[in-house]
């Protein structure tokens, strides 16, 4: 809820429901997936969240708002997972089918971690080892690292096997994550196209739409998207 760039908008309308509730359909069509939890911060501005998660009988854990490595690593221990899947609440188009493949990636290949590059931001996650999550928890001392998460693993290909879903080709463009009042008008039209459905939608399904209709695209070209190593959100 505490963003810089959009407060309240994990919260925000996006067609029929809040975002943060077409993030959690989206992986609840993962089957993989022994459980979802919430990892969220115990700012007061946060109450709002934990109230609607909550009364929707959705599991929540919360934790420091600055250390999400560390937020997040105590949201599924115990017991220690042999896999955890990430995503950010703002992402309110994440591709359940991209999601199960990483998965199956992750564990068939033995990867400590695989994540979506080269397809649209915001439809995938990124899925790492239970080992090498303990590990950054216990060593990554750069702040953005411990903000972002994810960076102390893939940015360290000599120790750890990093691995990456194939991208569609052509690349599906388009930025589907919501950061900024531009991305929610983006998400909105989206939403609208969607029409009334339970599915979530996979990036075919979003290529479809803005391949019928390309100037939805300029209703978020021109935002910045900010580097992991920039802390402030």
């Amino acid at each position: 809820m505490g963003s810089e760039r959009l407060p309240g908008k994990v919260l925000a309308q996006i067609g029929d429901r809040p975002l943060i509730l077409w993030t959690l359909a989206a992986l609840s069509a993962v089957a993989a997936l022994d459980g979802i939890v919430v990892a969220t911060t115990t700012r007061p501005d946060d109450e709002p969240l934990v109230r609607l998660l909550r009364d929707r009988s959705w599991r929540v854990h919360r934790g420091p708002s600055r250390d999400v490595l560390t937020r997040c690593w105590e949201a599924v221990t115990p017991p220690n997972p042999g896999f955890v899947v990430r995503v950010t609440a703002d992402n309110p188009f994440i591709d359940p089918d991209l999601v199960a493949a990483q998965i199956d990636l992750a564990t068939s290949d033995r990867c400590d971690y695989v994540g979506a590059a080269g397809w649209p931001l915001g439809t995938g996650a990124e899925v790492a080892s239970g080992m090498a999550l303990e590990a950054a928890v216990r060593e990554a001392a750069d702040p953005a690292e411990r903000e972002h998460v994810m960076p102390f693993i893939y940015n360290r290909p000599e120790r750890f096997r990093i691995g990456s879903v194939a991208p569609p080709d052509p690349p599906i463009p388009g930025r589907f994550t919501v950061d900024t009042v531009e991305d929610l008008a983006f998400a909105r039209a989206i939403a609208e196209r969607l029409g009334p459905t339970n599915d979530p939608p996979t990036a075919t399904t979003l290529a479809r739409i803005v391949g019928a209709e390309p100037g939805l695209l300029d209703l978020n070209r021109d935002v910045r998207q900010k580097t992991w190593q920039e802390t402030e959100r």
